[in-house]
């Protein structure tokens, strides 16, 4: 059996077609049903049911879902282990940060590492989605959350209050407590954004009044220095075209650098993880 094949099984079964699997791959449509078809062949058995609304596995390819993703499971934690015997300062180091940070934070970080530690190549990913550090889609997280995944090292780096903004010069209405927030246009988070607890409640309590939303706190940011409403931006977060109103109480939180246990040892690793820990301790003074 070809194991590569494997990774190409998994995704049919989980998106239900190949059409979503290629997606999911970032491959096109024949490869992944070339190896399906290879992986078939190779096994003797037929794994999934052609049906009109889907593939859907057969009791073999049921059983084989459990039996791979076990397999999967193992050659992330051999990878993990190998890279944890690295030893030396060298190599890519892989940070994922939201938009906000990744501008205004890390460049110096970086700019620093490159000049002391030559070696250290870094890959920045900007984003608010939440990267699978088992996968190693990334090795480092910096990432706002007041509950940090139990599984992950983490230390927290910063505290966050978050307050709402407007844009500057705007003559439009400023509220002074939180009951006039029903009054006005607010900007919004979706679903990927909805494990901070800030945005839970402006769901909870104000979703009349949302008429925007978006994935990325800097487009909030945006739409509201374009005047399309008022967003609840981050402590951290600081924009020319805003100005602060209100504080939203009880809305404290954290900014977090979380890694595997594994990678933690890495030198590399550890190297640019210090080097953060610095960094936004300073700020945060």
């Amino acid at each position: 059996m070809n194991w590569n094949h494997l990774p190409t099984f998994l995704a049919i079964a989980e998106q239900g077609s190949l059409a979503g699997a290629a997606r999911q791959l970032g491959q096109n449509h024949s490869t992944v049903f070339r190896r399906l078809n290879a992986l078939e062949q190779d096994m003797g058995v037929r794994l999934f049911e052609r049906l009109q609304e889907g593939y859907v596995p057969t009791t073999a390819g049921e059983r084989l879902i459990e039996l791979a993703r076990e397999a999967d499971l193992s050659i992330q934690k051999i990878e993990r282990e190998l890279v944890g015997r690295d030893l030396a300062p060298s190599g890519k180091v892989r940070v994922t940060a939201a938009a906000n940070i990744a501008r205004t934070v890390l460049p110096p970080v970086f700019a620093k590492l490159k000049k002391d530690y030559p070696q250290i190549s870094i890959e920045l990913v900007v984003g608010d989605s939440d990267y699978d550090l088992n996968r190693r889609e990334a090795d480092i997280a910096v990432r706002a959350t007041s509950s940090p995944p139990e599984h992950l090292v983490g230390r927290q780096i910063m505290q966050l209050d978050w307050w709402l903004c407007r844009r500057k010069g705007s003559r439009a209405q400023q509220p002074t407590s939180i009951e006039q927030l029903v009054d006005i246009p607010l900007i919004g988070a979706d679903s990927s954004l909805m494990r901070l607890k800030v945005f839970q409640w402006l769901e909870a309590n104000y979703s009349k009044q949302i008429v925007a939303r978006s994935n990325d706190l800097s487009t909030m940011a945006a739409l509201a220095s374009a005047g399309l409403g008022y967003a609840i931006l981050p402590s951290d977060q600081q924009e020319d075209g805003l100005c602060r109103l209100l504080r939203i109480p009880e809305s404290e939180g954290a900014l977090w650098l979380l890694t595997h246990p594994d990678l933690r040892h890495v030198t590399r690793i550890k190297v640019v993880w210090d080097a953060l820990v610095q960094r936004c301790q300073g700020q945060d003074r």
